[in-house]
């Protein structure tokens, strides 16, 4: 099971710069929500763990995998858990993807899991998301605004690196389902953007690895 949560952007030049959001439900760059989150997932399971944007602290590693692609969107991601202050460059012309709150669950980390299991999983994490928020420049989404975001994805094929993320030592084919809050930004133009997302879970049964909170800042140069 990977457990994940949101990002707060606070930089050291802070960018005043703002951006809309698709809304919920609709086809950004031709693809749906779902689409997108599974092309998120696939992008950043492959990238072995040491050079996982997930790991980096400042955002030395974002564009990793990112570069010179036709891609129509630019992926951030989240952490680990506590706060991260990241810095990184965008091309402008491309939309951004924010993982507010975000789980997947595979069967490379959960060995022998069903499809089912994969799914139920998923569903019982984010069931459990008490927060979120979002602010884009001097946009501010609350929970309210956010929580029509959920997506649960279909089951879908992720491929992991040797000395992959989240403890997968054995690369491999894995099948795969995600669940949380994802958001898609219009494209950039040029110019700096302070993005700051965060956001938490607490279960209800008495378990200290089940609860989760991830607060990041991104400061955005889109060139």
């Amino acid at each position: 099971m990977t457990l994940l949560i949101l990002a707060t952007i606070l930089s050291p030049v802070a960018g005043s710069n703002s951006v809309n959001i698709f809304p919920a439900g609709s086809k950004p760059y031709g693809l749906t929500y779902a689409d997108h989150i599974e092309n998120f997932w696939r992008w950043s399971l492959h990238i072995p763990a040491n050079e996982n944007p997930i790991n980096d602290t400042a955002g030395v590693e974002c564009a990793i995998g990112q570069n010179n692609t036709n891609s129509s969107v630019f992926y951030l991601t989240f952490n680990n858990g506590g706060k991260s202050q990241r810095s990184c460059e965008v091309p402008a012309g491309k939309g951004l993807f924010l993982p507010v709150m975000q789980v997947e669950h595979s069967d490379k980390e959960d060995k022998g899991a069903t499809v089912d299991a994969l799914h139920a999983g998923a569903k019982k994490d984010q069931d459990n998301v008490n927060s979120l928020n979002l602010k884009i420049g001097d946009k501010q989404y609350k929970y309210e605004d956010l929580y029509k975001y959920r997506i649960h994805t279909e089951v879908f094929d992720v491929v992991f690196p040797n000395n992959g993320i989240f403890g997968v030592k054995e690369g491999g084919s894995s099948k795969a389902v995600a669940d949380g809050f994802y958001i898609i930004t219009e494209p950039l133009t040029k110019g700096n953007y302070t993005i700051h997302y965060s956001s938490s879970l607490i279960c209800p049964e008495p378990d200290p690895d089940c609860n989760f909170a991830q607060d990041i800042t991104y400061n955005i140069i889109a060139k």
